[in-house]
């Protein structure tokens, strides 16, 4: 993205978009089937990115799947979450939550979290995201903290 005002729209995408960037941005080095997450092909499922020039630039995936301390029916995940560094500090990555967000909440849901990586905590912070227990170290991936929000209106 051009250094504009204005911030690119997410759209949904194909799961092997995400999966690309999940590649390039938080698994280098990684197995292709190290990038598969359980839920990525579930029907309900949202796979979004935002695109410049034609190459996907960020992206997030959000799903159904339990949250560990109080798992509910109503629990969504958000995974993958991740931005091209030239591109970050444009609100990409605030759109890409907002649109996973809104899906969980338009099916229901009425809980989302993440294990977000430390330096990224500030960001979940600030959309509402509240921390739970300890930073856990994730083996080949790095330090993480469960994060979560209600979704209740």
């Amino acid at each position: 993205m051009t250094r504009r005002s204005r911030v690119a729209t997410p759209i949904v995408v194909s799961v092997g978009v995400v999966r690309a960037l999940r590649a390039e941005l938080l698994r280098p080095g990684q197995a292709p089937d190290e990038l598969v997450y359980d839920g990525d092909d579930a029907a309900d499922t949202l796979h979004a990115a935002v695109f410049d020039g034609g190459r996907a630039i960020a992206g997030a995936s959000v799903m159904r799947e339990p949250f560990p301390p109080r798992p509910a029916p109503g629990d969504w995940r958000i995974r993958g979450m991740a931005t091209q560094p030239h591109a970050r500090g444009r609100g990409i990555g605030w759109s890409l939550l907002a649109l996973c967000i809104e899906h969980a909440h338009q099916a229901r849901g009425t809980v989302v979290w993440c294990n977000a990586r430390v330096p990224a905590r500030g960001f979940y912070e600030r959309a509402g995201l509240v921390a739970v227990g300890e930073v856990v170290e994730i083996p080949r991936i790095g330090p993480h903290v469960l994060m979560w929000r209600s979704l209740a209106q």
